[in-house]
């Protein structure tokens, strides 16, 4: 089934609103936990190819502790999947400019192929080593586990170059159990 373009006008709208709701942006500190990303993703579910974007991002609650919310819709040859993740997280600080960042959310997951759909609820928990390598990229690894009822240990890489001080383009490689993807993205820091 192809991606309907339609479906992707809310959170492209979403993403122009907390653009345009930025304030004439600050120093940035590329270890930021402020964020918009918005990305293109390739993936691959089984022997389907498929793809889609995705949306992410992430507020400080104080120097520690942050919140995150997630949205992913890829359109397979025969099924859409179609995920919301909302959280919290914390980061402890290893050596200057190297994070241990952990999370905790939900995930609300729907499926919808030809001949029927799904709806499944449950949680995330991950952990990562976040690194700025440079004054201008940043590195991330670690690992993500989902569980709908089926779990699911994803494997994470992420890089991240700015381009402008609150500006980054960024990869992102995961390798699933039963999904596997690259995401192209462009993240706003604020």
């Amino acid at each position: 089934m192809p991606v309907s373009h339609a479906r992707f006008s809310k959170p492209l709208g979403l993403l122009a609103v907390v653009a345009a709701a930025l304030p004439a942006v600050s120093q940035a500190d590329t270890m930021d936990y402020s964020f918009a990303e918005l990305a293109y993703v390739d993936s691959e579910f089984g022997n389907q190819g498929g793809d889609g974007l995705s949306l992410r991002g992430s507020l400080p609650l104080n120097e520690t502790f942050f919140v995150y919310a997630g949205y992913w819709d890829v359109g397979y040859d025969f099924i859409d999947i179609t995920s919301f993740e909302v959280g919290a997280g914390g980061h402890l600080p290893l050596a200057d400019k190297i994070d241990l960042v952990g999370r905790l959310g939900l995930v609300k997951s729907e499926t919808d192929g030809r001949n029927f759909s799904s709806d499944d609820d449950g949680f995330s928990v991950s952990a990562h080593i976040r690194a700025a390598l440079m004054p201008k990229l940043e590195v991330q690894g670690g690992f993500d586990i989902i569980d709908l009822g089926d779990r699911d240990t994803l494997i994470v890489l992420e890089g991240r170059y700015f381009f402008m001080e609150n500006l980054a383009g960024g990869l992102r490689l995961e390798f699933g159990d039963d999904i596997d993807s690259t995401a192209l993205g462009l993240r706003v820091t604020f």
